[in-house]
């Protein structure tokens, strides 16, 4: 749904904290399309090949130190791969320069590699804002847009709208993603990517992160919440500077509002009678 940079997508947003959630009766009487869509349209795998890719992206940095350790390195390289990905945001494992040249070729050899999806095509508006065609593994193409707000000073703030879902499984009548289909979920490092794509467009960092391109984010909360983790934890973008947005899927919302998490949940919605 990438009209979301758009004034006329904000017209059909109301947003509260996520970890105060009262449900109002829009959302509620929304869910009942959602709950049908998505019973319809049961999230398809990835091929076995791609599920057992190892991705750098989108670990911890405990999570990374364990990989050195498991991979007979010292647990600072770890570290030192924490670094790579999510400071100088190294895209090839053979690029990490300050890792051994042997550490890197075990890396290789045990099937790890960073993660990072080449951008097929990016598309800027008059106003600044750039949409990317990201290029998945398996060929699938994925929208992000990033979103400059300036001043006299120069760019202020810079939101990336993410996407959840390789197309989307509902049919929102403001929304034209649905209409393509829905192919798959996207794995976390593949809705982190598109942050990190943007910041690599822009060469700015990553403000505000709102999930409102392709797909029902709470259709894919294992991977959205992934996502958000490593968003606020390894990319360092606050949980108040990042949206989840919905039109309201039965059974998800309890389960989000579960994480105490300090972001804001955004409610999709077509009129004020829906």
């Amino acid at each position: 749904m990438i009209a979301a940079a758009s004034s006329t997508l904000l017209q059909h947003v109301s947003s509260v904290s996520v970890a105060n959630i009262v449900r109002p009766a829009s959302a509620r009487n929304l869910s009942t399309a959602a709950a049908a869509a998505a019973a319809s349209s049961s999230p398809r795998s990835l091929s076995a090949a791609q599920s057992d890719t190892r991705v750098l992206l989108g670990l911890s940095e405990p999570e990374l130190q364990q990989l050195a350790v498991d991979l007979g390195q010292e647990g600072y390289r770890g570290k030192q791969l924490h670094h790579l990905i999510y400071k100088r945001k190294v895209k090839e494992v053979d690029d990490f320069s300050q890792l051994p040249k042997a550490f890197r070729n075990v890396l290789q050899e045990a099937g790890w590699k960073v993660g990072r999806s080449p951008i097929f095509r990016t598309v800027t508006a008059a106003d600044g804002t750039i949409k990317l065609l990201i290029k998945l593994e398996d060929n699938r193409l994925i929208e992000t847009v990033g979103i400059p707000v300036n001043d006299d000073k120069g760019l202020t703030r810079l939101t990336a709208c993410v996407s959840s879902q390789v197309g989307c499984p509902l049919r929102c009548s403001f929304c034209a993603t649905g209409k393509g289909g829905f192919s798959r979920n996207l794995q976390a490092h593949e809705i982190v990517e598109q942050v990190l794509a943007i910041e690599e467009i822009f060469k700015h960092r990553v403000t505000n992160v709102v999930f409102m391109g392709m797909g029902e984010p709470m259709l894919n909360l294992k991977a959205v919440l992934g996502a958000h983790r490593c968003l606020n934890k390894d990319v360092e973008i606050g949980q108040r500077m990042i949206t989840i947005s919905t039109v309201g899927v039965p059974n998800t919302i309890k389960k989000l509002a579960s994480h105490k998490l300090q972001s804001t949940l955004a409610f999709r919605y077509t009129n004020c009678h829906s």
